[in-house]
């Protein structure tokens, strides 16, 4: 079996915390690859205006286009309903019954986990991995407390706390403030040319 992960975001833009997430979890859980997977019309966010997802998903290819083991994934781009990760799932576990999947989120995900569209189907097509983000409980005591409401287990990933968020990099872009180091190069050369979040 080819052990997958997926990192599924808005990524607008996607960041360098992005990157160094990944890679903890390719190595963590010791997977082949991890697809990152552009949320095309993402239904938590449905009222939040953001930029278009191939736009997105450009940002998301130029940020990996040189990194061994991580490949960008456009399976929701394409689609034109809402983008929900257990449909998802289920389709690739369709298409590619050779793949063990590993769907990796942050604690701030994890907290609202049970009221996902249909949570016990994305644990039955996946893994799921958790990454630690700031919060007022502990992950270890959010992980206990999601597995008695599910009954599913879920995988704790020992990568550094980064507090790096797309809202800051688009705010600072707003601001005229610099965002080097905080995307890869191409993508704040993408975000320059293009004039985006001015």
């Amino acid at each position: 079996m080819i052990r997958t992960g997926i990192m599924g975001g808005t990524f607008d833009p996607i960041h360098t915390g992005h990157l160094i997430l990944a890679r903890y979890a390719l190595e963590l859980l010791e997977l082949d690859e991890v697809w990152f997977m552009t949320s095309g019309n993402p239904p938590h966010k449905r009222d939040t205006k953001h930029t278009d997802a191939k736009t997105r998903h450009e940002m998301v290819r130029l940020a990996i286009k040189d990194c061994d083991g991580f490949m960008p994934c456009d399976y929701e781009v394409k689609r034109e309903e809402y983008s929900y990760s257990a449909l998802t799932l289920k389709a690739f576990n369709e298409m590619y019954p050779d793949r063990e999947f590993y769907f990796i989120i942050g604690q701030d995900s994890l907290n609202y986990f049970d009221k996902w569209y249909h949570p016990e189907e994305i644990l039955k097509y996946s893994k799921a991995a958790v990454y630690p983000r700031r919060s007022e409980v502990s992950l270890e005591d959010e992980i206990k407390r999601m597995e008695g409401l599910l009954g599913a287990r879920f995988i704790r990933l020992d990568a550094p706390m980064i507090e790096l968020s797309s809202t800051e990099i688009r705010k600072r872009v707003g601001d005229t403030k610099s965002i080097k180091f905080m995307v890869p190069e191409a993508v704040e050369k993408y975000i320059r040319e293009k004039g985006l979040y001015q």
